[in-house]
């Protein structure tokens, strides 16, 4: 495991933050079959941003890495009604992988597909940045700037408020009952693109 020195940023002194998370517009989901999604794992993300050999060699391999986005939400839009059907996350798989083996999104796409009166769109974290104070000023960094333990338990807490929050139907966990988070944050923007 990597030492917290290794990384931009670490978070393990602090005792809260703030979030500030973009999702972008709507994504078609015959865009997944297609090209699939140019993305990397957040813990892909995290290693290439490190101070390590690791981080050189997945450089090579990729050039400018592409953005992880460690969480995602699926929608159902109809005439007059749009709602959040299923918030989820990932951390160590590429969002493809990730889309391709989830039976909740298996189930809600096979329900919906015959549905003329419906259409069923994704969006991706585009950005996820903590601000917390360290040193007497404030300081602002991306998730895939924390050590991999450390981004994990904030994405986690992040994704089960976003479930608390809106209640998709598709989500079981966190629905009706607040998690125990790790650290006190509170969510500043969210900024969900049209």
């Amino acid at each position: 495991m990597m030492s917290s020195s290794n990384h931009l940023a670490d978070i393990k002194s602090v005792s809260n933050y703030k979030i500030q998370i973009e999702f972008t517009g709507l994504q078609e989901p015959s865009n997944i079959s297609k090209d699939g999604l140019p993305f990397v794992s957040v813990q892909t993300e995290i290693e290439a941003n490190s101070l390590t050999s690791k981080a050189h060699s997945i450089h090579k391999q990729y050039g400018r890495i592409p953005y992880g986005s460690p969480l995602y939400i699926w929608e159902i839009h109809r005439r007059n009604t749009n709602r959040i059907l299923y918030i989820g996350q990932t951390m160590l798989q590429k969002i493809q992988d990730r889309f391709e083996g989830h039976s909740n999104i298996i189930k809600l796409l096979a329900k919906y597909v015959n549905d003329p009166k419906s259409n069923i769109f994704y969006r991706l974290c585009s950005r996820f940045d903590l601000i917390y104070q360290k040193s007497g000023g404030w300081e602002r960094r991306a998730i895939e700037h924390l050590p991999l333990d450390q981004a994990r338990k904030v994405v986690n807490d992040v994704e089960a408020w976003l479930i608390f929050k809106y209640k998709p139907e598709y989500n079981t966990r966190y629905v009706n009952k607040e998690k125990k988070y790790w650290k006190t944050f509170i969510i500043e923007k969210i900024e969900i693109r049209n």
